[in-house]
């Protein structure tokens, strides 16, 4: 009977541990959106004031020259200057989204071109060229604005990683055997060493000394919750690095379910499965 007794004593310790790690996972989970939704808030208020202004100097241009060629030019200015500030209004609500019971078939292209529109001003900013290679893949089942969290992250994390400019590029590959789709983000700068790889995706731990000048970094929860993320998806996430070459990030996401929906990332959630998050130093040709 002891023996039974201790048996329930050590399930319901391991139950209450389950509990707290899903916990402790929610709550890294809104730091990080907290922390993102704040940094788009700033990004974003100085886009729109310059689409203001632009709105602003091209209406007082046609209001001055009558010329039918002058205001024709003025309102395809406000016109282009409105359509993106429909573009980044879009983005945002998609980031602001998270609804973490809600999942639906969702195209990973649209979700990095959003993505892309919010971080556009900021790439250009600091000389970094995006390139993308898409291939052309089905939708995948994902909740859009977690997704978005993670790849902003990550592009982020690439720019940081390139003081001095570069290139960013990001990939969809489909496996149709593997029936999953992959999402790249690889940045050619910096790397990170070989002894830090295994630890990037703990929660409190960062390669950055502290925030960069935008207030970005340094608290080490963004890969965290990306890996949380992208677990509560079913999906796996794996890095390549080789200092001085750069770092590929590359999310790993099923086109379909074969078992039961994974717990959403704001629920209790079972402890992290370490499989799921795979480091490896790669070989140049790794990341090329």
């Amino acid at each position: 009977m002891s023996s039974e007794h201790a048996q329930a004593r050590q399930s319901a310790q391991a139950q209450q541990l389950v509990e707290e790690v899903g916990r402790l996972r929610k709550q890294l989970i809104a730091s990080q959106r907290n922390s993102a939704l704040g940094e788009l808030a700033s990004t974003t208020a100085h886009e729109f004031n310059n689409i203001l202004m632009t709105i602003m100097n091209y209406a007082r241009m046609g209001l001055r020259n009558p010329d039918p060629q002058s205001r024709e030019k003025a309102f395809s200015r406000i016109l282009a200057a409105t359509e993106r500030a429909t573009a980044i209004t879009g983005s945002i609500l998609g980031v602001s989204r998270n609804k973490g019971d809600h999942y639906e078939p969702a195209s990973l292209r649209e979700l990095v071109q959003a993505a892309m529109v919010l971080l556009e001003k900021e790439m250009q900013k600091y000389r970094i060229h995006v390139e993308t290679e898409f291939d052309e893949a089905p939708d995948v089942p994902v909740n859009g604005g977690q997704i978005q969290q993670v790849l902003m992250n990550l592009m982020i994390n690439a720019r940081q990683a390139m003081p001095n400019g570069g290139r960013l590029l990001v990939k969809i590959k489909h496996d149709p055997q593997a029936e999953r789709v992959d999402l790249v983000v690889r940045d050619f700068g910096t790397g990170i060493p070989a002894e830090k790889l295994p630890m990037i995706f703990d929660a409190g731990y960062s390669t950055k000394s502290g925030p960069d000048e935008t207030g970005r970094g340094g608290a080490g929860l963004g890969l965290a919750a990306c890996r949380a993320i992208i677990e509560g998806h079913q999906g796996k996430v794996r890095v390549e690095s080789t200092p001085g070459k750069g770092t590929a990030f590359t999310i790993r996401l099923p086109i379909r379910r074969t078992g039961p929906m994974a717990p959403p990332v704001n629920a209790v959630a079972p402890p992290v499965n370490v499989s799921t998050a795979t480091a490896v130093t790669s070989p140049d040709t790794a990341i090329a």
